[in-house]
């Protein structure tokens, strides 16, 4: 497929097409994903070959760069087919806009002769980095590394520690999969098939040019470098934390669309009516419902265009502005999963059947909604406190 991209609009419309293209695979592969808790290898290779894993990878190395918008449509129509697979391709392409603030040997290691790389990131838990001649041996253990089975490189946290055991500062590595173990840790009710299980290093050497000082790697330094391409210019906690939310919202609006289309061949048990657009109060509630989802939609839409708008025009946001991201982002996750309870009665007791995809909706967007980007009210907070000049909670926005 080209990675010819005449602009935003013109991208972002073809990739939706190579996901509904795709999708037929994802959905025969959902039920296999939640059974092995990892996705099928046919997922795998049809996020390859439609090179939705590589929207933000830089274009000098074959990526697509597109924008935030771009990768938030890319999801929420991966989400249709398959949350888990959506959630999978978020971590890549977040962990992939990551990579770009390594030094370009890193770089060019990584994506130099392997375009379609797929990164990992993990920040909870840091490990321990003992610094070494050209280096340092990182050991530790970062759970919820969501795609960990299927990727090439990963992105950890880890704490430059002394001779004497004593914390130096905050380090961000980047280290090849195959030189950490996996332990088998992700058993979940929800977003089973990411396989977010624990990567494992023991005494791993890496080499100086793959290590970052984390507030160089999550910081914002780079925001008004006009040498940079918009999409290397964005804040990557805040694009990321809008992706987040995006997987969850397009949960939200196949459960709608599912329910409406099931509606004129459902009763309402025990009542007269024999089709539920018969009943007032199921239509009201859909009304209701689909109002609320469209709501989640306006604030990752909100969330995403300031993004990039502020990144075309080499501008940074504001601490008030990020915050109310991660404001819009937690309302939105909140929204959405409200919408699917009601959703869930809407469509009655066959919601809860293996076989009905609603309750894998419910199940995998109220699992991805508990994120730690996604809590509501962190994200309550944060807004809440710009009001007032608070200081901010989160470190890194």
């Amino acid at each position: 497929m080209t990675t010819t991209q005449p602009d935003s609009k013109g991208l972002c419309a073809e990739l939706v097409e190579r996901v509904h293209a795709i999708g037929p695979v994802l959905a025969d592969g959902v039920a296999e994903g939640d059974r092995e808790r990892r996705l099928p290898d046919a997922s795998v290779r049809a996020i390859d070959s439609s090179q939705v894993g590589m929207v933000w990878t830089a274009k000098e190395y074959g990526g697509l760069e597109g924008d935030v918008r771009t990768l938030s449509e890319v999801t929420k129509a991966l989400a249709h087919y398959c949350p888990s697979t959506s959630w999978v391709v978020n971590n890549i392409n977040g962990s992939n806009l990551l990579a770009t603030r390594f030094p370009r040997r890193a770089r060019d290691e990584v994506f130099g002769d392997h375009p379609g790389a797929k990164l990992a990131s993990v920040f909870v838990a840091p490990g321990r980095a003992v610094p070494a001649d050209g280096g340092h041996v990182l050991t530790g253990q970062w759970p919820y590394a969501s795609g960990i089975l299927h990727d090439d490189w990963a992105i950890l946290s880890a704490k430059e520690t002394s001779p004497d055991g004593e914390t130096v500062r905050p380090l961000s590595v980047l280290v090849p999969v195959a030189e950490l173990t996996v332990e088998d840790t992700w058993s979940t009710v929800g977003m089973r098939a990411t396989g977010s299980h624990t990567a494992v290093a023991h005494e791993v050497f890496v080499p100086a040019h793959r290590v970052l000082p984390l507030p160089t790697q999550l910081g914002r330094a780079h925001v008004t470098d006009v040498s940079l391409p918009p999409l290397l210019r964005s804040p990557a906690v805040a694009a990321m934390a809008v992706i987040c939310a995006s997987v969850v919202l397009g949960a939200g609006q196949a459960a709608l669309a599912f329910v409406q289309q099931r509606a004129p061949q459902r009763g309402v048990t025990p009542t007269v009516y024999k089709r539920q657009p018969d009943s007032g109060a199921f239509v009201a509630s859909l009304g209701r419902t689909a109002l609320t989802v469209d709501a989640a939609g306006m604030h990752v839409r909100r969330a995403a265009e300031s993004i990039d708008a502020a990144a075309a025009a080499a501008v940074a946001l504001s601490e008030s502005e990020l915050r109310r991201i991660r404001g819009d982002v937690s309302q939105a996750a909140q929204l959405v999963t409200g919408a699917l309870d009601d959703l869930m009665w809407a469509h009655g007791a066959a919601s809860f059947a293996e076989a009905n995809p609603l309750q894998q909706y419910w199940r995998d967007a109220n699992t991805a909604a508990r994120h730690a980007m996604l809590n509501v009210q962190v994200g309550h907070e944060l807004y809440g406190g710009s009001f007032f000049g608070l200081d901010s909670i989160v470190p890194s926005l």
